[in-house]
């Protein structure tokens, strides 16, 4: 990966009073309109150049040099072009700044601020306190609402339009986000590098082609459930040639649940649960003593994994700088269940 560009400002310290001004202005013009706010942000500073998304068109600033992260995993993919957020989502996790172990060697000493977390939602005053002059927000759901606060704040990029809530691809994130840090061509060769990659590994596993691949975890006491077509952890496999059977396919969000009585949808080739680490005992102890699942073919053949560590993590991120960690630790573990 080439040097990437030293653009890190600590967060400046600000007075609860002017604090409070600001998180007040902010407040008070959520109601503008999103193409309003977004034109006001940039008069000064508008590189001129727009990027669409599920709101509208956001005029990004030129050279931004504090940039906040909203999206649940957009902090990788500022670090893969060579941008220390100065705040970021924690999505799940215990790792400063929510930076996992993938990204961490590009922080340099820094710790982003946390703004937000799934339990508590975006932290609006703390990403005013930042002061940011762009946030962005590519892997996400954000509403309207939140983003009307955020774009008063600074020029705000929130996911596209094209595709479901949280679904954005992670080659069409780099290059979303690329292009409102001013940095596409960069963003062209990380994704030329992980295609490549990906490819590579492809090519090491033919006997991947074609076979049937369905992702599943447990949802609560009793009832599992399968990963669509647009969930990250699927097009993983999907981009190594694994097939989706129909159920999959039926999906039209990330996930859908699915009681005991229809885990016969999980009968493919290859089956494979993904948990967190500190979920991964949860999940087993349940399959354990679920009587239908040890019935099936799959995992009476053992064809069957459980996916808990740093490389599970990695591919559910599945960011173009988490994407070299998977593909490092999980393509030849699903391969000997082939064997």
């Amino acid at each position: 990966m080439a040097p990437r560009h030293q653009r890190l400002r600590h967060p400046r310290l600000h007075r609860r009073a002017l604090l409070t001004t600001a998180l007040a202005a902010a407040l008070a013009l959520a109601g503008c309109s999103a193409n309003d706010d977004a034109t006001s942000n940039t008069a000064a500073t508008g590189s001129g150049i727009n990027v669409e998304h599920a709101f509208g068109s956001t005029e990004v600033p030129e050279d931004p040099q504090r940039v906040v992260s909203v999206g649940y995993n957009d902090q990788d993919t500022l670090l893969a072009l060579g941008f220390v957020p100065v705040g970021a989502f924690d999505w799940y996790g215990d790792y400063p700044g929510g930076v996992w172990p993938w990204g961490q060697e590009l922080l340099d000493g820094a710790v982003p601020a946390v703004v937000g977390s799934p339990a508590g939602d975006i932290d609006i005053e703390t990403v005013a306190s930042l002061d940011p002059d762009l946030i962005v927000g590519t892997y996400t759901g954000l509403k309207e609402a939140q983003y009307d606060q955020l774009s008063s704040i600074a020029p705000t990029v929130a996911q596209p339009d094209d595709y479901p809530e949280w679904g954005i691809p992670w080659d069409a994130q780099t290059r979303m986000i690329g292009q409102a840090v001013g940095e596409p061509d960069k963003a062209e060769e990380l994704i030329d590098g992980i295609a490549d990659t990906i490819a590579e590994v492809k090519a090491a596993h033919p006997e991947f082609e074609g076979k049937t691949i369905a992702v599943g975890a447990l949802n609560q006491p009793g009832e599992f459930g399968i990963y669509g077509p647009a969930d990250p952890k699927v097009r993983f496999f999907n981009e190594l040639g694994f097939a989706n059977p129909p159920a999959t396919e039926e999906i039209a969000g990330n996930f859908s649940p699915i009681s005991t009585e229809q885990l016969s949808l999980l009968d493919v080739e290859v089956l494979v649960w993904y948990a967190s680490a500190d979920f991964e005992p949860k999940l087993r102890a349940e399959l354990d003593k679920t009587e239908i699942y040890q019935q099936l073919d799959v995992v009476k053949d053992g064809r069957a994994i459980i996916l808990a560590d740093d490389a599970a993590q990695a591919m559910s991120w599945s960011t173009v700088l988490s994407l070299p960690f998977a593909l490092d630790r999980i393509p030849d573990r699903i391969a000997d269940l082939l064997q």
